[in-house]
């Protein structure tokens, strides 16, 4: 992460809207984008033909498990098998180098709009292979892929075809080690691409999100999680009483109390499929931003990892660091308390 230069200040300042997900919507594209281009192929090599068998055990499997074996893995093994004593176990990416490769330099040809396209088609052909509407109620991760389809959309077209190649490129090369360190917040905006005005005075360049995108930026998603925050405040819950719970000799003293209510957002089953995002507003031509942002104390340092993922989404997005620093009142408390 570095500063801002002179020439990147621009007049638009803020109104950005964020999630402090942990790299969540990024490992999310990659897990719908590259399901069936990469997680259930291999390069046609006569030697998967051995490692079939501890790669796929169950067809309902949601990733082949080498996922997590890194590039290369060494193994005790027979003599003479790569070194001596020693046997090379070739990982997820080794196995799949060529159609990674082939996948990854098309995903970074990608326009914005043909990004949005993909994810749409990969997450629609996931619905038209379930049989009726109450089987894909029951797929728990299709129906909340599909409740986030338009937000992910405007994400992936954000960061871009060359940045979701670059972070792709890591998370197949070794998914276990680059699947965390990512910076802690996401955020994101809308801008409209040409500013308008009007009776010589200029219009607002940042597109309303919940007319927009809807889904949570909508104004009964806030609504209703205001309404279900106040909730949770009020209801006496028989687990939460000053942290502890109140019949601490109760058979079911850990567990929600029977037949009390449930508070948080209702489950939406989709009977039809969400509209595809266009890079449209109100008849004008849209343009997304993204900023990754890793939050760190004054006194508190970057691992290996973060500095890894920050030098590599520098490169093709916007990344940033952010330190807290104590106020004057607080160094100077800190001090009376010495």
């Amino acid at each position: 992460g570095r500063l801002p230069q002179e020439d990147e200040l621009e007049e638009c300042r803020g109104q950005w809207v964020g999630w402090h997900d942990e790299g969540g919507h990024v490992r999310a594209l990659f897990r719908i984008m590259c399901l069936s281009d990469l997680l259930a192929s291999t390069d046609d090599n006569p030697l998967f033909l051995k490692e079939q068998t501890t790669v796929f055990l169950s067809p309902y499997q949601s990733s082949p498990h080498d996922l997590h074996v890194g590039c290369f893995n060494i193994a005790n093994g027979e003599s003479g098998e790569g070194m001596e004593g020693h046997k090379i176990i070739r990982g997820f990416y080794e196995r799949r180098r060529q159609k990674v490769a082939a996948f990854l330099s098309k995903i970074s040809q990608m326009d914005h709009q043909a990004i949005i396209d993909l994810l749409y088609e990969s997450v629609e052909h996931r619905w038209r292979k379930h049989r009726d509407h109450q089987s894909a109620a029951r797929d728990v991760a299709l129906q909340k892929d599909m409740s986030d389809l338009r937000t992910l959309s405007m994400i992936a077209a954000g960061i871009g075809g060359k940045g979701l190649a670059s972070i792709f490129r890591c998370l197949v090369y070794d998914y276990r080690h680059y699947s965390g360190g990512l910076p802690d917040c996401l955020l994101a905006r809308a801008r409209y691409c040409n500013s308008q005005t009007v009776d010589n005075s200029q219009t607002s360049s940042v597109v309303d999100l919940g007319d927009w995108i809807g889904e949570s930026f909508s104004k009964e998603s806030i609504e209703e999680k205001n309404v279900n925050s106040h909730i949770r405040m009020l209801y006496d819950r028989d687990d939460e009483f000053l942290g502890c719970s109140k019949n601490l000799d109760g058979p079911n003293s850990s567990r929600r109390a029977q037949g009390a209510p449930r508070i948080g957002n209702t489950k939406i089953h989709y009977t039809t499929f969400p509209s595809k995002l266009e890079l449209q507003h109100s008849g004008r031509d849209v343009m997304v931003e993204i900023m990754f942002v890793e939050v760190k104390s004054a006194n508190d340092r970057l691992d290996a990892r973060q500095e890894d993922w920050l030098n590599v989404l520098d490169g093709v997005c916007n990344a940033r660091v952010c330190k807290f620093e104590k106020t004057k009142v607080q160094k100077k408390k800190g001090k009376e308390k010495k």
